[in-house]
């Protein structure tokens, strides 16, 4: 998708009030990007939502390698065990 950049300036009510339209994180830019993209009735999903939703999916992976992990351990000392009792 092709965009193009735009440069204005706006008075500091305005300024004011995008400030007060701010999600935490968020730049002045990014805030009045995801404000117009709302007014125009377009898709404003934030990346951090896609960041949160592969950080989730990361986490579920990683305890299942670890749980994974955790019974190879068990089966090894149970195997050592075993060569130990001969």
């Amino acid at each position: 998708m092709v965009s193009k950049p735009f440069s204005f300036r706006l008075p500091d009510t305005a300024v004011q009030r995008i400030e007060a339209l701010q999600i935490e994180g968020e730049t002045l830019n990014q805030t009045v990007q995801r404000i117009v993209m709302e007014h125009l009735g377009l898709s404003t999903e934030a990346p951090q939502s896609l960041y949160t939703e592969l950080n989730t999916d990361a986490d579920k992976r990683l305890e299942a390698v670890e749980s994974t992990l955790a019974e190879m351990r068990s089966q090894l000392e149970e195997l050592r065990g075993k060569l130990k009792a001969r």
